[in-house]
């Protein structure tokens, strides 16, 4: 087993649902899966995407780590007071914008890849 996966199947929180529907979500986009910082990472060339469950919350973040290089087309992405990464909070499996995550990503993998 994986270590994203493993992290995923053993988390304490609620998040667990949106942690596995996104680490598939990225995997099938053809992302590479990694435990840094303690948090599942995803990479192109470049770190791409990670998630962040956020503590005493049942939200998860969803962050980009180069935000600041590329046009979010959909305007979900929020800085909070960061430099570089930008993200965008999801409360459950039911309310992920999946449309505009794949429009994000799109664009993150194809600065990735420039």
């Amino acid at each position: 087993m994986k270590a994203v996966e493993e992290f995923i199947l053993n988390y304490p929180g609620p998040q667990k649902e949106v942690l596995g529907f996104l680490h598939q979500h990225f995997e099938a986009a053809g992302l590479k899966a990694k435990i840094a910082y303690g948090l599942p990472f995803y990479d192109g060339r470049k770190w791409i995407c990670y998630l962040h469950p956020l503590k005493n919350s049942s939200q998860t973040e969803l962050c980009f780590t180069r935000a600041h290089q590329f046009e979010d087309p959909s305007g979900l992405l929020k800085a909070r007071n960061r430099k570089q990464i930008k993200g965008l909070i999801i409360e459950d499996l039911e309310s992920i914008p999946l449309e505009e995550i794949n429009r994000i990503l799109e664009a993150a993998i194809a600065l990735d890849n420039s």
